[in-house]
């Protein structure tokens, strides 16, 4: 008896966005790409399919499991529409060579944290949480769901824009597809939490100075 095939979805959306955003990055010619990422960010708060111009980035190279099946889009299509039309966002204005906002690595949480790092400096606060930033990032984290949560996603990566901080779009493609599963909803969450605070950690583990060890007598 033959066994069924075990398909790993979210990471197969998470390979397709980063070949996407790599094939962006290596096309030579800039006008291409602007115009792009231009009709991409007209895809942002749309349905995936409902805009034929994004047909396009959002099918050619799509495997066929992740195509969804009836009139509705999949939960991998989602993932993959609202990552790469998030990217487009987060790349407007911004030099191609010199500041590509997808950089492998930086999740969400760790983004945001930089952020709030960032924030905090500017404002001298004590505690060094970003204040305001850290409500706002709660509220971003306790969306019901996919449509709610790409809404606050777009108002903070705007935030990340101005301070010039990139996100790893293929790894938030992949926390976009899990957060569409009420099961796994509070997992995406938890990693987020951990990165976000171990981000500020590191910040304020740089403002302590080691101590001078003793010499040996």
């Amino acid at each position: 008896m033959q066994e069924k095939k075990i398909i790993d979805y979210k990471s197969r959306v998470s390979y397709f966005v980063r070949d996407k955003l790599l094939k962006l990055q290596k096309c030579t010619q800039e006008s291409t790409v602007r115009a792009q990422l231009a009709i991409m960010r007209r895809g942002i708060g749309a349905t995936p399919g409902a805009l034929p111009e994004l047909w396009n980035m959002l099918f050619e190279g799509l495997p066929a499991e992740l195509e969804g099946k009836g009139k509705e889009p999949s939960h991998s299509e989602w993932a993959i529409y609202t990552a790469l039309t998030l990217f487009a966002l987060h790349q407007q204005g911004k030099d191609l060579q010199k500041e590509w906002m997808h950089q492998e690595g930086i999740s969400l949480g760790h983004g945001i944290g930089q952020l709030a790092n960032k924030d905090a400096e500017k404002e001298n606060a004590e505690e060094g949480d970003g204040g305001a930033l850290v409500k706002r990032f709660n509220i971003l984290a306790t969306s019901e769901d996919l449509m709610e949560l790409s809404w606050h996603l777009r108002n903070m990566i705007q935030l990340c824009k101005r301070k010039n901080i990139a996100l790893d779009y293929a790894r938030l493609a992949k926390d976009l597809y899990d957060y569409q599963d009420l099961e796994r909803m509070d997992g995406v969450r938890l990693q987020w939490g951990r990165a976000f605070y171990r981000e500020l950690g590191t910040k304020k583990d740089e403002a302590i100075e080691p101590p001078v060890p003793n010499k040996a007598i």
